[in-house]
């Protein structure tokens, strides 16, 4: 927005512009990952498989509010001159590595006698193969840590 005299108003402080753009960067992220899923990704693993079940009239409804929504960021990004933040994914992998890696850790069968009483073939049956999957989590963290 400019004045009269063709100087730029300001119209957010650093904080409220910072909030502002975090906010909508988020939004975006949340947008373009919901049309990944409108566009046909699907999961399926060991333990868990995902899809998205929607109607192709829903799909349709939901990418145009997708898009409506891109157009405003797009423009309020113009408009109060954010910028676009550019980031190495490795840090959100090592920071998703070392939560896995803790809750293995919280698997272990001490960990689990929270819940109840923990048979006494337990540790025998489970605890090596946790402790092997939390180290593999732990270095796969530390290889994505050196990118």
């Amino acid at each position: 927005m400019k004045t009269e005299s063709g100087f730029k108003k300001v119209l957010l402080n650093s904080y409220q512009k910072n909030s502002l753009q975090i906010t909508l960067r988020m939004f975006e992220e949340n947008l373009r990952n919901a049309l990944e899923w409108l566009d046909g990704r699907e999961e399926d693993g060991v333990l868990y498989s995902r899809t998205l079940i929607l109607s192709e009239d829903g799909r349709e409804q939901a990418r145009r509010y997708i898009q409506d929504a891109l157009g405003v960021i797009e423009k309020l990004s113009r408009q109060f001159d954010l910028r676009k933040e550019s980031n190495d994914a490795a840090s959100m992998l090592r920071g998703e590595l070392e939560v896995s890696w803790a809750n293995l850790l919280d698997t272990r069968s001490k960990k689990l006698g929270r819940y109840g009483k923990v048979h006494p073939e337990l540790l025998s049956a489970l605890d090596s193969d946790i402790q092997k999957l939390a180290e593999i989590a732990q270095r796969l963290s530390a290889v994505i840590g050196k990118s």
